[in-house]
């Protein structure tokens, strides 16, 4: 035993000496490594010897020697070759003599040689400065002024980041800045003739002179510089900036000719003027009508005086027929029965479905009515006889009746014939139905007849409150995005009127707000923001849900608008009910949608940091919903403000937490991305019931129109899931109804 423990002992001995040899051998590998590295070759050697004489030539007191020697080191420079990722040989040589020739440099009296000197040593700089110290510049200002493009793009990109701190530094001083600009008109021409668009376009925008670019742009390069004006405009600092970039694009779209893409530019910036002058510069008849066709799709008011071919595209007016002769194409015509998109027969059999049979038909309708939304023709409803409308009760038979417009949309004509039969009904349900259903068919399409109009005018008056809901609700449908002034006169009063009630109010504030979209009209926000002070006057006149929809109505005037709103987020400081808050966060979160603005995105999370419960977290569960109306619409800040809604579901409070699955689809619409479903599958399976039906809901917006099978499958496991919870079936099938909308024709993505 004692034997076999000194053998042991020996060999761990034995084996740390021969580890300690190993190390004492690697590391006179790495000293002998090192030494090589600073063993040159000949020719290096030479090299650096040369350069070393004619740095102390070039401190010589004669001027031409000197001269001689830096012309000397500048061709040396110039004739250099090196790799991507290796500083030239002679710079590198350079360094030690760098700060002898910055001495020497300060001390050279004022003649022709000062400027030439410091314009080798700007060169130098660039590799040998201290950071921050923005000597290449300081000595590129010094020298002659010439030459800075035969310096080649490394040095010029350097020069160009100096420029933009310079130039941030002086103008917050107010100093003069001509020099810095004399040297940007040097380098943007290069870099635009270098195909470093990208370059030029950012020292143009960080000295403030972005329109200079149009000048510049030659006919190869500027579809890249106008791509990258747009991808700008969404991380504009300003809205000033934002409009600036966009406004160049589209100028350099109408001088090249390309119409199409400058009018999306005018309809980004929303300016009638600038779209007008698009369709006044276009000569060529087919770019005219496609364009016509983006007004329509944009819903835009434009008068096109007395062409009546493009007045009729941009009307809309034959949208119904153009989408019937899709439909005909891609053979999607046959009308499709609830059951068909249910599919029950594929769901998992728990157990008979408890749904009452109204509620159930009422699901159906729905259903029926996005599935088959523009088609004209369905199952249900337009068939000869029809008596599904009796098969739902009290509101239920109101939305089957509105459902109509849905199935009929864009289709005036015959649209309205079919409908008109209910609006004389005595049951004030199947009227108000009618009044719903003709303002949806007329959704988005301007006759010159105004049928919407002169159907729902004379219910404005009508004694029951009902229709004259139905009245408001359809004239908001119909007229959207119009700024029609003669709706104004008539709807403000009923905003303002306390003797209406709070319903009719609220969503003629609403239906003002889809009419005047965008416009920031002052006297609907007026109208909205009076009404709200004299009703909080008046105990519970704000309580339950519907003043909150005042807050939408006026959010609406704002949408994209961004800081023109501040003068009424000032106003609403006057409301000390909850819902003032509400209203602010409401009209800030509209205001800025679209926008990508980081600093409102972290004043929408702030907000969130709070601990508040029941009514005074209202406004809490808009700023989450804020998060994602801020951020959507591009890409990068969609990802970001997805990290910040998955914070919010983990920790958050749970009127947070009920805003989420809401604010994932307004990120997603139409746009099912697996993550995002998988994380709403989750959600749809949430303790929280407020939380599952929203995660469902929001299911079917991601998918709108997309026929998505991933989707189309977990809403089956769904309605099998909820099959005894008759209220969250029924959001399953109105999500399953939306997944298969317009039979994937259709969408609710905001961006084209």
């Amino acid at each position: 035993m004692v034997q076999e423990k000194d053998a042991i002992a020996l060999a761990v001995s034995s084996e740390d000496k021969e580890k300690k040899e190993e190390k004492k051998d690697t590391s006179k590998d790495k000293k002998t490594g090192k030494d090589k590295k600073e063993e040159l070759s000949q020719e290096d050697k030479d090299l650096k010897e040369k350069l070393e004489l004619l740095v102390e030539r070039a401190q010589d007191p004669d001027a031409g020697v000197s001269k001689l020697a830096l012309v000397t080191i500048v061709s040396e420079l110039k004739s250099s070759t090196s790799s991507m990722t290796s500083v030239p040989k002679p710079l590198k040589f350079l360094r030690p003599s760098y700060p002898v020739l910055i001495e020497h440099f300060d001390k050279l009296p004022a003649s022709d040689l000062k400027p030439f000197f410091a314009d080798v040593l700007s060169v130098l700089a660039t590799t040998m400065q201290k950071e921050g110290s923005r000597a290449a510049l300081k000595y590129r200002l010094q020298g002659t002024k010439d030459g800075l493009t035969t310096w080649g793009h490394e040095y010029m990109r350097n020069i160009a980041g100096e420029i933009a701190e310079e130039f941030r530094e002086r103008t917050e001083k107010g100093g003069d800045v001509k020099e810095l600009l004399d040297l940007v008109d040097e380098i943007v021409p290069f870099n635009m003739a270098h195909n470093a668009e990208v370059d030029a376009i950012d020292l143009l925008c960080e000295v403030d002179r972005a329109e200079k670019i149009q000048v510049m742009c030659e006919e190869p390069s500027f579809p890249r510089v106008c791509l990258y004006l747009q991808g700008l405009s969404n991380f504009a600092a300003t809205q000033a900036d934002k409009v600036l970039y966009l406004k160049v694009a589209c100028n350099l779209y109408m001088k090249y000719k390309e119409y199409p893409n400058a009018l999306r530019m005018a309809l980004k910036l929303n300016d009638p003027k600038l779209v007008a002058e698009v369709f006044s510069s276009c000569e060529d008849r087919l770019a005219q009508k496609q364009m016509a066709y983006m007004i329509s799709r944009r819903k835009y008011s434009l008068d096109f005086d007395d062409d009546e071919e493009l007045k009729e595209i941009a009307s809309g007016e034959q949208l119904s027929k153009h989408f019937i002769i899709l439909a005909k194409e891609l053979d999607v015509l046959e009308p499709k029965l609830p059951e068909q998109i249910y599919k029950s027969h594929l769901e998992e059999k728990r157990s008979t479905a408890v749904l009452d049979s109204a509620k159930q038909n009422l699901a159906a309708s729905f259903v029926n009515a996005f599935v088959n939304a523009g088609f004209c023709k369905d199952e249900l409803m337009t068939v000869p006889d029809s008596k599904w409308v009796y098969k739902n009760k009290d509101m239920g038979m109101m939305s089957t009746v509105g459902s109509l417009g849905a199935l009929l949309l864009w289709g005036i004509d015959e649209g309205l014939t079919q409908i008109d039969k209910y609006q004389w009904s005595s049951d004030p349900q199947l009227k108000a139905g009618a009044l719903l259903a003709f303002g949806l068919v007329t959704c988005g399409v301007k006759n010159e007849c105004d049928p919407a109009w002169a159907l729902l005018s004379e219910q404005l008056e009508s004694p029951d409150p009902l229709l004259r809901l139905s009245a408001v609700v359809g004239l908001g449908y119909a007229y959207a995005g119009s700024c029609r002034e003669d709706l104004l006169e008539n709807l403000t009063p009923m905003i303002v009127d306390t003797a209406c009630t709070i319903e009719t109010s609220a969503m003629a504030a609403v239906s003002l707000g889809l009419i005047f979209v965008s416009s920031c009209n002052d006297e609907v926000a007026q109208a909205i923001l009076q009404t709200l002070i004299e009703r909080q006057a008046v105990e519970e006149a704000l309580s339950g849900t519907w003043p909150h929809f005042f807050a939408v109505g006026l959010g609406l005037l704002y949408m994209g608008q961004q800081d023109a709103c501040e003068a009424t987020l000032a106003a609403l400081d006057a409301i000390t009910h909850p819902v003032g808050k509400y209203c602010k966060v409401t009209v800030e979160s509209m205001a800025f949608a679209n926008s990508g603005d980081v600093l409102h995105v972290q004043k929408m999370l702030h907000l969130c940091t709070e601990h508040l419960e029941g009514d005074d977290a209202t406004h809490q569960a808009v700023a989450v919903l804020g998060i994602a109306m801020i951020a959507m619409g591009e890409e990068i800040g969609t990802e970001m403000s997805l990290r910040s809604l998955d914070h919010i579901l983990q920790y958050g409070e749970l009127p947070l937490r009920r805003a989420v699955p809401i604010a994932l689809a307004i990120l997603h619409l139409s746009n099912p991305k697996v993550l995002v479903i998988d994380s709403l599958s989750k959600l749809s399976h949430d303790a929280d019931q407020d939380v599952a039906m929203g995660a469902i809901m929001s299911m079917g917006l991601i998918g709108a129109g997309t026929n998505n099978a991933r989707l189309a499958g977990l809403l089956r496991q769904l309605a099998a899931y909820y099959a005894k919870d008759s209220n969250a079936l029924f959001m399953v099938r109105i999500a399953q109804g939306l997944l298969y909308m317009g039979k994937g024709l259709l969408t609710i993505n905001p961006f084209f």
